[in-house]
């Protein structure tokens, strides 16, 4: 049986690990490079904070027209917590743009972007990014989590298993579209295949991904977090950055090391706040 969320995550915010206050050093950042199947050659810097022992990781997988550099509101508040971060530009973005020696990029336009890059291929890049990661020094690779937005988000569900993550945390699953006309079938499958807890965040006025959202709320292990509002992907960040890294703190460090913090009696859970509105692009 997978775990459940161990915890309210409002609680949880109030605790990030007390070590994090003391620490003085600053994260070491390693740049990594693959070259996927087809060609292409995947960008991404890990950073890993400093730590005695080796340390858990989070892979993140940004949206559409953005790169890696957009997670660094999720990244800083990860180092603090002592858990590092594997971000990589996703193909056609970012320093992601080299296929067999020519540079290929994505226009504007979604779905012409998807079939000349081949974005229902990022989850295999995903896979590959994870096997690089597991073979670098300092990696706990026993506690691997994924990050993903919009397109990013829908990638990092199908990806689960062939990272084998701990925890996966999907911001406005979204671009059904790049994935084939079964695509939500095969994210469901792949949910229950890879048996991690997954947290999904949605807006109620995004409609893709909050269909999608809706889609997998019933699944085993699946914690669903909706709001008010149209706010899409990174426009999460603004107020629910320390839910993100609350979420992955309790799977990377605190469920590994057998703690888990126990919801006082009569509690109720916590009600999702309101999202301040975004685009809803992808």
């Amino acid at each position: 049986m997978r775990p459940a969320l161990l915890a309210p995550l409002a609680i949880l915010a109030l605790a990030a690990p007390a070590q994090a206050a003391g620490r003085i050093a600053d994260p070491v950042a390693t740049e990594m490079s693959v070259t996927t199947p087809d060609g292409f050659v995947i960008k991404g810097t890990l950073t890993l904070p400093p730590a005695k022992r080796n340390v858990p990781v989070v892979i993140l997988a940004h949206q559409f027209g953005s790169d890696r550099s957009g997670w660094a509101p999720l990244t800083e508040a990860l180092h603090t917590r002592g858990i590092g971060t594997l971000a990589i530009d996703l193909r056609g973005h970012g320093a992601s743009t080299q296929k067999n020696g020519t540079e290929v990029k994505i226009t504007s336009d979604f779905a012409a972007s998807a079939k000349a890059v081949g974005f229902d291929q990022i989850p295999s890049d995903l896979g590959l990014a994870a096997a690089w990661l597991r073979k670098q020094h300092g990696v706990d690779g026993r506690r691997i989590g994924l990050a993903g937005a919009s397109v990013g988000a829908f990638s990092v569900l199908l990806a689960e298993p062939r990272v084998h993550p701990i925890a996966v945390l999907s911001l406005s699953p979204a671009g059904n579209v790049a994935f084939g006309d079964r695509a939500l079938d095969e994210a469901k499958a792949a949910i229950l295949k890879g048996g991690a807890p997954v947290l999904v965040m949605a807006a109620q006025n995004d409609k893709g991904a909050y269909d999608n959202a809706e889609a997998v709320k019933g699944l085993p292990g699946v914690d669903v977090l909706t709001s008010e509002g149209k706010a899409h992907g990174f426009d999460f960040f603004k107020d629910r950055v320390d839910t993100m890294a609350v979420f992955f703190g309790e799977y990377l460090t605190y469920h590994h090391l057998g703690q888990s913090y126990a919801r006082p009696a009569k509690e109720a859970a916590p009600k999702p706040a309101e999202t301040p509105s975004g685009d809803g692009s992808n």
